[in-house]
């Protein structure tokens, strides 16, 4: 029964993980996507003539508070991580 809870244990942390890498993939593609628009005067022009409401995730506000959140959520990973491998030994030990 150990083994099955800790087999499970296991992919939910991989699946956590999995998440969490894609969050900070999409994070970084957004953060560069507003670097670029910011510095690309044709690119705002066209933002404003053809999506406008994009124009306004793009302004850079979006990109950093979601920089914010992944790393945030990279210590909250980290420290998750951290009491479960002490727990595992802790068990091993009884």
């Amino acid at each position: 029964m150990y083994l099955e809870r800790n087999k499970r244990t296991q992919k939910i942390d991989s699946a956590v993980l999995l998440a969490f890498a894609q969050f900070v993939v999409i994070s970084l593609l957004l953060s560069v996507i507003s670097a670029e628009y910011q510095s690309n005067r044709y690119m705002q022009e066209w933002i404003e003539k053809n999506a406008w409401p994009i124009g306004y995730l793009l302004n850079g506000y979006l990109a950093a508070t979601l920089i914010g959140f992944a790393i945030g959520g990279a210590f909250l990973v980290l420290q998750r991580w951290r009491s479960s491998g002490e727990t595992r030994i802790d068990r091993d030990r009884l």
